[in-house]
């Protein structure tokens, strides 16, 4: 921790010169006037992240910061058991070991989504809204057959995984069951349900009435951040601002981090089997170590300071049952990147640390008048603190109305343009020419055919990583990843100032471009059988693809099931001489039509 203190001959002299001073210029890379900015170096790629302020009492003040997937997207809080499996963009499982920390300690409580839809639900997972018809659509310990409460999802992928094509995107698009709340009274969530659902993702065929009424019910999005990249320093890094004016005093920040399948010798849990046997083999067990927290009392008041934390201070229950920190063992590992090195160390010439604070002065420190008099006949309530430094003199940050500085509206950012892939856009913009120039720029997506012009679209759409703004004209680049192909998307972007006021918005729309199949070579079953992806029966099946299957509509669907469904069933075969014979002789009648149409046409 640093901090300036000064010393005075008198305490009258003293406060004085606390009441003259203005506030002054910070120095390079110091955060605004009343800022709490939280610094750190993540260590793993798709953790889940939290940051949040208490008082010296434990008291919940306010969530600063959380990874979208849990803050937008309600991961804790969505249809399925709590530990069942998990594959890229599962779609279920209610994951309450994720922050459990946070969420039992800021006590919010949220209506419980369970599985179900228009059929409704029950604790004998009846649906009773439909005599029992949907029987089984409704049942929260598996995966599988819920096609009567399912939909269009926008953002999940079906749990046969990603596709193979981009490991960072949906194999297709799906439908699934988003959910209805618990009916009962007394059952809740500590998680808030996903905020990305609108009128537009809503059917009434299938879905509950419910589902219009995450959105109102998730007050996080606000504050829902892309995942920060690992081994890079957050950037920009995390301005707090007091949304009520914060009294000088001792506060607390914390962060907490989770991540899937990190497991250790000391960790690694099981999972819920899936209820139905048959669908057991999707997804892979994740429960490794459980999440960690950093624990950084700080100072606030007019004339700020840093301080540090340069280790963890325990860890989560691993199923998220309770709030319960457990002291730091030998437990949690500390390898860059595993356990307690989900937070890398970083040396800034100051101080190494894990997380480091910085509250934003307000006023310049006292410049050192000498030696301290003989105060010993003086009161402390002079202002004074027990051995001759100044005390806080309970001096606020300098703050306009409703506790944050007073700041302008940033200029909105120009040129915007979007050049589309299969899979992703990349976005481009420009920090504006003139006029105020903002701290950082958002960018937010979803499907639509108009652009984003509200702020009520804005923050229901999906949080992309965001860009420090630089200098004006200064170009910025963002890759947004995952999309489907041949789908349109609105993009859109607003500076936002230090203490969170936003521009006008800049949007735009394009559609992505057709899937390429062309780039997959691998034939999973057919090379499961054959037992080399050289085997000379297995090109015809290649050409066969290219040639007749990609070529159209009904074609390409039946390869992009395939590739999303191939990859396990090959897995079973290649293990299994019995089944890698009788593939054999299943296939040998789709090699001999492959070849049979290939002298037809004179090949």
């Amino acid at each position: 921790m640093s901090r300036t203190f000064a010393s005075a001959p008198v305490a009258t002299a003293v406060l004085a010169a606390v009441t003259l001073l203005a506030p002054g210029p910070a120095r390079a890379g110091d955060p605004p006037c009343g800022a709490v900015e939280v610094r750190l170096r993540p260590g793993a790629a798709d953790m889940q992240m939290v940051v949040w302020i208490e008082d010296g009492n434990g008291h919940h003040i306010d969530t600063a910061y959380i990874t979208r997937l849990t803050g937008q997207f309600g991961l804790g809080n969505r249809p399925g058991a709590a530990l069942l499996k998990t594959d890229f963009r599962w779609p279920y499982g209610r994951r309450e070991m994720v922050a459990p920390v946070w969420a039992h300690r800021r006590d919010h409580r949220y209506p419980k989504v369970v599985m179900g839809g228009v059929c409704g639900n029950s604790p004998q997972s009846q649906c009773p809204n439909n005599g029992g018809a949907c029987q089984g659509d409704c049942e929260d310990s598996t995966i599988a057959y819920h096609s009567r409460v399912s939909s269009y999802e926008p953002f999940f992928c079906s749990p046969s995984g990603a596709s193979l094509l981009d490991a960072m995107s949906c194999a297709s698009k799906g439908t699934f069951a988003k959910g209805a709340y618990r009916p009962f009274p007394g059952e809740y969530s500590l998680y808030p349900p996903r905020a990305d659902l609108t009128m537009k993702n809503y059917s009434a065929n299938f879905d509950s009435p419910d589902l219009l009424d995450f959105a109102k019910q998730n007050d996080l999005v606000a504050v829902s951040q892309a995942t920060p990249p690992k081994s890079k320093d957050l950037n920009p890094p995390l301005d707090w601002f007091p949304a009520n004016p914060l009294p000088p005093g001792d506060y607390v920040a914390w962060v907490e981090l989770s991540q899937e399948s990190d497991f250790n010798n000391f960790h690694k849990h099981a999972n819920q089997a899936d209820s139905v046997q048959a669908w057991d083999f999707e997804g892979h067990a994740f429960l490794g170590q459980p999440s960690v927290v950093y624990k950084i009392p700080f100072h606030y008041d007019a004339f700020g300071g840093s301080f540090i934390a340069d280790r963890y201070a325990g860890y989560s229950t691993w199923d998220g049952s309770d709030g319960v920190i457990h002291p730091a063992d030998g437990t949690i590992s500390d390898l860059p990147g595993s356990g307690a090195g989900r937070l890398l160390d970083v040396n800034d010439g100051i101080d190494v640390y894990r997380v480091k604070v910085v509250v934003g002065a307000c006023q310049q420190a006292m410049p050192d008048l000498g030696a301290p008099a003989d105060l010993s006949g003086v009161s402390d309530d002079a202002g004074l603190d027990g051995d001759g430094g100044v005390r806080d003199a309970g001096a606020a940050p300098d703050l306009g109305g409703g506790g944050i500085p007073t700041c302008k509206e940033p200029a909105p950012a120009e040129a915007l343009a979007l050049s589309p892939t299969a899979n992703g856009i990349t976005v481009t913009f420009r920090t504006p020419a003139s006029g105020e120039i903002a701290n950082r720029f958002s960018v937010r997506y979803h499907e639509a055919t108009a652009p984003i012009d509200n702020d009520a679209d804005f923050n229901l759409a999906v949080v992309a990583p965001a860009v420090l703004a630089e200098a004006p004209g200064t170009v910025h680049t963002v890759q947004i990843s995952g999309l489907q192909p041949k789908t349109s998307y609105a993009v859109a972007v607003r500076g936002v100032a230090t203490c969170n006021r936003a521009s006008a918005i800049a949007s735009a729309v394009v559609s992505t471009s057709e899937q390429k199949f062309a780039t997959l070579n691998g034939c999973f079953v057919a090379t499961a059988a054959y037992g080399s992806p050289l085997d000379a029966q297995i090109e015809p099946l290649r050409r066969f693809r290219n040639r007749h299957l990609l070529t159209s509509a009904a074609g390409r669907l039946f390869v992009a099931g395939y590739y999303a469904f191939g990859p396990s069933l090959a897995a079973a075969i290649a293990r299994d001489e019995v089944l890698r014979a009788a593939a054999r002789r299943g296939l040998e009648p789709l090699v001999g039509l492959a070849l049979d149409l290939e002298r037809a046409a004179g090949r």
